[in-house]
């Protein structure tokens, strides 16, 4: 018995090592976050037991063996005291020097240790309390995966919303790009058509400013007087003696020309009449800006009317052979009046006027 001290931490080792394999068979794998912390607190209440156990067998070790007890007391006494004696001397001793206090203390800090359940109730507790707990943290689990789920649904829903209106604003800037171009198509549009305008109208100033310069052009080059006939030969001049005629003489200048030969006004004048005049055969009569008129006989063709403005160098008709003719001519006359002899020396008028085109 003098090795109890070792038997004794053998058996608590033993006891230790049961004791937690029994407690992590009574848990499932399900509380497994759980059992550990049972464990090592069941541990604890084993420890402290075995602290009671090694003092005890220390003691019974110093006490001596009780085969020894025996022997003594039956020498003395006899066989069936002395077997008395030794039974009752077998009980564990209390040791002197460890106050009750503190075993009691002891064995109060084991049974708070288990639960304060009693040694009957321990193993239905071990296999109850995990199962709450595993129920309280499935529980637990479920309220923050319920939790972490609404959480990203409302993640979800914030990014979404944030990408709609990430989306309506990228159409809202697509929309006011587009609409800046088209107003800007339009401006270029307008600008364009405003600068084609403008060159439209230069262009029509500038053609009627062409025109006006070629009309003054041909102003300034048409004379202001002019030969009715221009570069046509005198056939028969003026006031030439003549019984035949009823004046005696030649009232006007013949201009030898071919039938259809262009004839001009000599100067600015107004139509007085156009048409057959007997002996004068086709007749026109101008009268001109200084009050004098102008005859044109024996023509071909009319080309103007009564009442007609005329500028000098215009035709007014064409020559030919009507009336009292002997072959094809002009007569042409400058009469101070509408009437038959009233007249002047017509080449010597229009010479005196700046014509020079005979």
């Amino acid at each position: 018995m003098r090795s109890l001290p070792a038997t004794g931490r053998r058996v608590l080792q033993a006891i230790s090592t049961g004791h937690v394999r029994s407690v992590l068979s009574s848990a499932p794998l399900t509380t497994a976050r759980l059992a550990p912390a049972k464990a090592i607190a069941s541990g604890a209440a084993v420890v402290a037991a075995g602290a009671l156990l090694i003092p005890t067998g220390q003691a019974i070790a110093q006490s001596g063996h009780p085969a020894d007890h025996a022997a003594a007391a039956t020498a003395a006494t006899g066989t069936a005291t002395a077997t008395a004696t030794a039974v009752q001397d077998f009980r564990l001793p209390v040791q002197a020097e460890q106050p009750v206090g503190q075993t009691a203390a002891v064995k109060a800090a084991v049974v708070a240790s288990l639960g304060g359940g009693s040694g009957a109730d321990a193993p239905a507790q071990a296999q109850t309390q995990p199962r709450a707990q595993d129920e309280s943290a499935s529980r637990s689990e479920e309220r923050t995966e319920l939790l972490a789920a609404g959480q990203s649904d409302e993640q979800q829903a914030a990014a979404q919303a944030a990408a709609d209106q990430q989306a309506a604003e990228q159409q809202a800037a697509q929309a006011a790009a587009e609409q800046q171009a088209a107003q800007a198509a339009a401006e270029q549009a307008a600008q364009q058509a405003a600068a084609e305008q403008q060159a439209a109208q230069a262009a029509a100033e500038q053609a009627a400013a062409q025109q006006a310069a070629a009309e003054q052009a041909a102003a300034a080059a048409k004379p202001a007087w002019s030969s009715p006939a221009p570069g046509a030969t005198i056939s028969n001049p003026y006031h030439k003696t003549n019984a035949a005629y009823a004046a005696g003489y030649h009232t006007g200048t013949d201009f030898a020309v071919s039938v259809g030969t262009p004839v001009l006004a000599v100067g600015d004048a107004t139509v007085v009449s156009s048409g057959y005049a007997g002996a004068y055969g086709n007749q026109i009569v101008l009268k001109l800006s200084d009050g004098r008129f102008a005859q044109y006989a024996h023509l071909s063709q009319l080309g103007v009317k009564a009442g007609q403005h005329v500028d000098a160098g215009d035709q007014v008709g064409k020559s030919g052979n009507t009336g009292n003719s002997h072959g094809p001519h002009l007569h042409f006359e400058i009469r101070t009046a509408n009437q038959y002899a009233k007249v002047i020396d017509p080449v010597g008028y229009l010479k005196q006027h700046g014509a020079t085109n005979f």
